[in-house]
């Protein structure tokens, strides 16, 4: 890979990531603002949609350690 395909990778893997906790972030207000208005979401209701959001935040840790993971291949071992 040559190094403007690598700077484009890594721009487009960046816009990717933010694009992906933009959209957390507004499921996550959305939820927020729901659960505080009474008439719109019961406890109920939002617990799957809670659930959803932590899988989707987990999704998007495992990405970020799998990219550390290859651009920087060692492990430090922390005693």
């Amino acid at each position: 890979m040559d190094k403007n395909s690598k700077k484009e990778y890594l721009l487009r893997n960046e816009l990717n990531r933010k694009l992906c906790f933009s959209e957390i972030e507004g499921k996550l207000v959305k939820v927020t603002y729901g659960l505080m208005e009474d008439n719109v979401y019961t406890i109920e209701q939002a617990i799957p949609e809670l659930i959803k959001i932590i899988d989707l935040l987990e999704l998007e840790q495992r990405a970020i350690m799998l990219e550390i993971n290859r651009f920087f291949p060692f492990h430090l071992n922390i005693l």
